[in-house]
């Protein structure tokens, strides 16, 4: 299992590298390149599922019950000591952007993603960190 967490974690730092690469200076420029706009929505999107298979393994290898939701994979983790708790609590609401870029239960917000990425890049470089001291 740990292999398969270091796998994912490995491809999530090539898409955070990949969102770095491709974000555009400004919000004109990220508006009006669809291809690079759909790029990144699909790389944030990417982080952030791999984040949810490597909590949910980790929930798992602990012999705890399964989270009830994406947001509390990450709540769960604070109990484990994976996350640290300010953190775990900042970083669960970006399941709420993952659902809304997938499921599209309301119209996404170009705005908000761009505003997302580099608190999406900051968020999961520290998570890499955490789970990376977790697993020694």
């Amino acid at each position: 299992m740990k292999t398969s967490i270091v796998d994912k974690m490995i491809k999530m730092e090539e898409y955070l590298q990949e969102i770095k690469k491709y974000k555009p200076q400004s919000y004109s420029k990220y508006i009006n390149n669809k291809q690079i706009k759909y790029a990144l929505e699909r790389l944030v999107q990417l982080v952030i599922d791999l984040a949810l298979d490597i909590n949910n393994i980790i929930i798992k290898q602990e012999g705890e019950y399964p989270a009830s939701d994406y947001y509390s994979s990450f709540i769960k983790l604070i109990e484990i000591g994976v996350l640290e708790e300010s953190f775990a609590y900042d970083i669960a609401p970006s399941t709420g952007l993952r659902n809304r870029l997938v499921h599209e239960y309301e119209e996404v917000d170009d705005k908000i993603v761009y505003q997302s990425l580099d608190k999406v890049s900051d968020y999961y470089v520290r998570y890499l960190k955490e789970v990376n001291n977790y697993l020694g």
